[in-house]
């Protein structure tokens, strides 16, 4: 009876130790679940806290500004197109289309400006600004038709480039300006100052100030070419008549001998050339035109400028000034265009040396008989500014006359 009384307590105190035991290792493993809970979520908020900063990035909008015509904006995410608003905001992913004779502007945030032209789309691909890392500031573009001159403002960071994404290629644009302008037959990339790389995947040429490259619709990209344009085909006539049209036309009604056509040697400002001279000798008095036409056919709605150069002579005129109704000139040239508008004004310009019957001289220049005059008029400039150029005549005009011609240009820029 002595030994049970004693075994009780013995027997209840090594269980309360037991128990102790077990609490106090609950305790550490609920410790230790906390501090490691602790720490992933220390390292977890720690490292969003790192990829944010790394990666964090703003969208600040692009302003469009409208000066002509119906422009429409299309939102993000498939939003439906509007006609847009003066002062418009573009977002990322925002597109802007600039309807027939319209023009707008876009600037982006880091003041790179792009002035688009009519029938022009831009979509608006990446306008994003790097919060704490400048590597994810990018101005990306994708200009699937039209064309836009493009003013690079040069403030990314690293010296990063604009780039701009066409049906032919991809562009990339230093700070400068340029035309980017996309076309059926490919994009023209004209760099008036500033360095751009013109690649169709890995190929790539590299043009900088005053020079152009193409991207063909197929193929490798082709230039850098010289940044002038021109458009007349055999101007300097060192192939003959190649690539010109014979142009003769008589009075109605009054057969007479028309107008010669050769080509001359001549010297000019000590340099030798190829020139043409008109002539004609009269027999009746009679009206005619005698020249040469070149077919030009060609969009110039986009170039900056487009200039007629060409050195001109008269040596000879038997009609006073511009003749009865001043169009009658010993020497002319006629340039026929369609306006922005889609008219057909025309344009035309005579030389001569006298006038005294004082007939109307209104399109007409007078000069120095028998000596060279460097001429040169920007068709760009007209009050009915071209916007396609089908056609040049280079021609004489009236009863009888003599002139000479030389190194006809029709520059684009």
């Amino acid at each position: 009876m002595l030994e049970e009384t004693v075994a009780h307590p013995v027997s209840a105190a090594a269980g309360a130790d037991s128990a102790a035991g077990h609490v106090q290792r609950r305790t550490w493993v609920c410790l230790c679940a906390a501090f490691l809970i602790w720490c992933v979520l220390a390292a977890t908020i720690a490292t969003s806290a790192v990829n944010y900063r790394r990666n964090a990035t703003d969208s600040p909008a692009a302003l469009l500004s409208i000066e002509r015509g119906t422009i429409f904006y299309e939102g993000a995410a498939g939003a439906p197109q509007v006609r847009a608003r003066p002062s418009q905001a573009v977002e990322e992913g925002g597109v802007v289309e600039v309807g027939d004779n319209g023009r707008a502007t876009l600037e982006l945030y880091d003041g790179t400006i792009l002035r688009m032209l009519a029938n022009t789309r831009v979509a608006v691909d990446a306008l994003r600004v790097g919060k704490f890392n400048a590597e994810h500031t990018r101005l990306a573009i994708t200009m699937p038709t039209g064309a836009a001159h493009v003013t690079v403002s040069g403030g990314l960071p690293y010296g990063r480039d604009v780039t701009i994404a066409t049906p032919h290629g991809d562009i990339s644009l230093n700070k400068g300006e340029y035309l980017v302008w996309v076309q059926e037959d490919g994009t023209r990339v004209s760099s008036y100052s500033g360095q751009a790389k013109v690649a169709i995947g890995e190929n790539a040429v590299r043009i900088r100030d005053n020079q152009r490259a193409m991207l063909p619709p197929d193929g490798f990209p082709r230039g850098p070419f010289a940044l002038l344009d021109n458009m007349i085909r055999n101007g300097d006539f060192a192939g003959q008549f190649q690539g010109w049209s014979i142009l003769d036309k008589g009075e109605p009604g009054r057969p007479d001998m028309g107008g010669t056509r050769t080509l001359v040697p001549e010297t000019i400002a000590g340099r030798k050339v190829q020139a043409l001279q008109i002539s004609r000798d009269s027999e009746k008095d009679t009206h005619n035109e005698t020249g040469i036409v070149q077919e030009i056919n060609r969009d110039v709605s986009a170039y900056r400028t487009v200039s007629l150069t060409a050195w001109v002579k008269v040596n000879n005129a038997s009609l006073s000034g511009g003749g009865y109704l001043g169009s009658e000139y010993p020497l002319m040239f006629r340039v026929q265009y369609t306006d922005e508008k889609g008219g057909r004004p025309g344009w035309s310009r005579g030389f001569y040396y006298a006038n005294p019957e004082n007939r109307p001289t209104e399109n007409g220049e007078q000069l120095a008989r028998g000596e060279w005059f460097p001429f040169l008029i920007r068709l760009s400039d007209l009050p009915d500014r071209p916007s396609y150029i089908r056609s040049i005549e280079v021609l004489s005009a009236g009863h009888d006359f003599d002139a000479v011609v030389a190194d006809v240009r029709l520059i684009a820029e």
